[in-house]
């Protein structure tokens, strides 16, 4: 089946189905996009971009317009978006000598996406099938090796590096936003050797250093509670001017119990500071969003 037939068979259509990654349904206000596989995460896709507008050599792009235009609906007018996976593939133009985005080919799959703007780019947010991407997960590794890349200062360097694994300034950052000492804000444990900074927000999702250095965007906690809330196993939800602990339905309450973890525990939030407090809000808003796409998965 073509994809222009695949999406008419959801009733949507668009004005360029030989170049076109996105379509519409003005009848069931859906827009649907194809998720690139080079640019798929297994919780997000890159689904329209600024730097798509114009090819290497300047010229407007085919069909960016119209999926600009159909992002303004779900933007603006109420309309759901979902997303099927899109596997990319090369074309050479002779005539410039460069090469230029082509479909190669799609998975009959259609999903049900909400969109997330980050620096201007659009992403589709929900659970992506690894199978079709290309895209590597994000690890330590991975984003160290960025720092090297993108990081011409020495002591910048190292400073972002140690911040990356939860040390150096960032966890000092966190110490001091937090106000519970070197303790773990949920157990209140005071044995450094097994308390990690642990990021709120991603490393690799944050929009700058500065997020990534933001002493708001952190949490000292014990190891094994920091590796379950790094996998959003577990979240801190607001009730009040409290922060409860909330577990994934994934996992054996009975079991965490054993390890001292149950819901319903307050996380020590008393001496954060009003401007600390504030960030620190919206960076658990995004995490409790991710927690909830998880168990509901």
């Amino acid at each position: 089946m073509s994809r222009k037939k695949f999406m008419e068979s959801h009733g949507a259509t668009n004005r360029n189905d030989r170049y076109g990654w996105a379509f519409v349904n003005h009848a069931d206000k859906v827009v649907i996009f194809g998720a690139w596989d080079v640019h798929t995460e297994p919780d997000r896709a890159l689904i329209m971009s600024a730097n798509w507008e114009r090819n290497e050599l300047g010229r407007k792009q085919n069909a960016y317009g119209e999926a600009i235009e159909y992002i303004r609906l779900v933007e603006n007018e109420g309309y759901s978006l979902k997303t099927f996976p899109m596997i990319l593939g090369e074309e050479y133009d002779k005539k410039t000598g460069t090469t230029r985005a082509k479909i190669k080919d799609y998975i009959a799959v259609v999903s049900d996406m909400s969109l997330e703007v980050i620096n201007g780019d659009y992403y589709a947010v929900g659970k992506h099938d690894v199978k079709y991407s290309k895209k590597p997960s994000p690890s330590v590794a991975q984003d160290v090796s960025d720092i090297f890349d993108t990081t011409v200062d020495k002591t910048e360097r190292e400073s972002l590096v140690l911040a990356r694994v939860g040390q150096g300034k960032f966890r000092q950052n966190v110490i001091d936003a937090w106000g519970n000492g070197e303790s773990c804000a949920l157990t209140l444990t005071s044995i450094r050797e097994m308390l990690i900074a642990s990021h709120i927000v991603p490393w690799s999702k944050c929009n700058s250093n500065e997020q990534r250095l933001d002493g708001a965007n952190g949490i000292l906690l014990c190891a094994h509670i920091d590796k379950l809330f790094d996998a959003h196993l577990l979240t801190f939800v607001k009730q009040g001017s409290k922060f409860i602990l909330k577990l994934s339905s994934k996992i054996d309450p009975s079991t965490l119990k054993g390890l001292g973890i149950e819901a319903g525990y307050e996380l020590c939030t008393d001496r954060l500071s009003n401007l600390h407090r504030e960030r620190f809000e919206n960076y658990i808003a995004e995490h409790n969003s991710l927690f909830m796409q998880k168990a509901n998965s």
